[in-house]
């Protein structure tokens, strides 16, 4: 009888090894698919929801740690525009809380933004590139799904760590029938913590450039002259709302040139 029992023990021990092998190898294996598939799923997404050409060298995703990884990102513009640029996009890494995602405020550890250049395009018929952009993510597909929602952030949030990279801004206008055309040179690089508000997100902006990633952030466009004053008027109520302390930004308002 022992051993009859030392054989059985034996067999339900070598089978434990192959369930734990194959559990392992599955698991693997679903990582490198996850790893492959998801890059082209997500260029696919944006090109059927948008019509935008897009491409990334690298993109991952973990689930269980919220951390997300984009390395290489380029988005063109749909044909027809009288320009192909759109975003260009070195790296942008986030980690998060992964419980925060449940409450009511979403907090992340680290976040680093590494952005080369973003061309805002007006068409000849007055549409802009990231108006269009965001409208075709959040519009639904043929299924019924909802894209995810590009917009200004509502809902309360805390960036631990911010490491915010922003080269060039590029303004073309073509719906006077004639190229408008106005360039950024931004050079921003700063490392910024406690990041709680959009306003802190823009305090490195300064001049008509503060006016355009506003609007980007926060779903809005220079549309005439008096879109400054309401920007001020935005700016002052977010300093309300968040204690900050933004004279010297509001003052550098007051200097900017249409």
């Amino acid at each position: 009888m022992s051993a009859l029992s030392s054989q059985l023990r034996g067999q339900r021990g070598a089978l434990l090894v192959k369930v734990l092998f194959g559990l392992v190898l599955a698991g693997a294996l679903g990582c490198v698919l996850w790893v492959v598939i998801l890059p082209g799923w997500v260029v696919s997404t944006i090109r059927t929801r948008t019509g935008f050409g897009a491409s990334v060298e690298h993109l991952s995703v973990n689930p269980f740690t919220a951390k997300v990884t984009i390395t290489g990102l380029v988005l063109k513009n749909p044909a027809g525009w009288p320009q192909e640029e759109f975003v260009s996009l070195r790296e942008f890494r986030a980690e998060g809380d992964l419980f925060s995602l449940l409450g009511n405020r979403l907090v992340a550890d680290e976040v680093v933004v590494d952005v080369a250049q973003v061309t805002i395009v007006r068409n000849q018929h007055g549409d802009l590139n990231a108006a269009v952009f965001k409208a075709g993510m959040n519009r639904e597909d043929k299924t019924g799904a909802v894209g995810p929602k590009i917009a200004g952030p509502q809902r309360a949030f805390l960036i631990k760590h911010l490491v915010l990279r922003f080269d060039r801004m590029v303004f073309a206008d073509y719906s006077s029938g004639q190229l408008r055309l106005k360039e950024y040179n931004l050079n921003i690089s700063r490392d910024m913590r406690d990041v709680d508000s959009v306003a802190k997100i823009v305090s490195p902006f300064t001049g008509s450039a503060l006016g355009m990633v506003t609007g980007l952030l926060g779903g809005r466009f220079p549309t005439g002259g008096d879109f400054l004053n309401d920007l001020k008027g935005g700016l002052q109520d977010a300093g309300k709302k968040t204690g900050e302390k933004l004279k010297g930004l509001l003052d550098s308002l007051d200097k900017m040139k249409p």
